[in-house]
């Protein structure tokens, strides 16, 4: 029976690791699926800004400020505040945590199992 070779190249942390480890305190929070799911897109959103350059992440944050209040009108000032804060920290969590990686992510879940929640995420190489 032939073996493996064993490959030279470090293998990439797995994208759902690093996800979580970018958002950790922040994916946990909420009782339910949805707004566990609604919180991973969030988070999802700034990882693919924080591949940006700083003028291309500057423009989609400008953008989703202007999306969210879009869809979201009643939301109060304060509370505008405090989703723009979480952004901008996961977007700086992404760049200290992981600056080379560049993957971006084109779908992202949360799957209970059992009494926990795990998190599931395909990503995509931009060329």
């Amino acid at each position: 029976m032939a073996q493996r070779k064993k490959s030279k190249t470090p293998t990439k942390p797995k994208m759902s690791e690093m996800i979580s480890e970018m958002a950790v305190g922040f994916l946990g929070v909420g009782d339910s699926i949805g707004e566990r799911q609604n919180r991973l897109n969030a988070a999802c959103t700034a990882w693919n800004m924080a591949c940006g350059s700083p003028l291309v992440r500057q423009r989609q944050l400008d953008q989703y400020r202007q999306g969210y209040l879009r869809f979201n009108p009643a939301t109060s000032p304060a509370d505008f505040a405090n989703i723009l804060k979480d952004m901008e920290l996961l977007i700086e969590r992404k760049l200290t945590l992981f600056p080379d990686d560049k993957r971006q992510i084109v779908d992202a879940r949360v799957v209970k199992v059992g009494d926990s929640f795990r998190i599931e995420v395909a990503s995509a190489a931009l060329e």
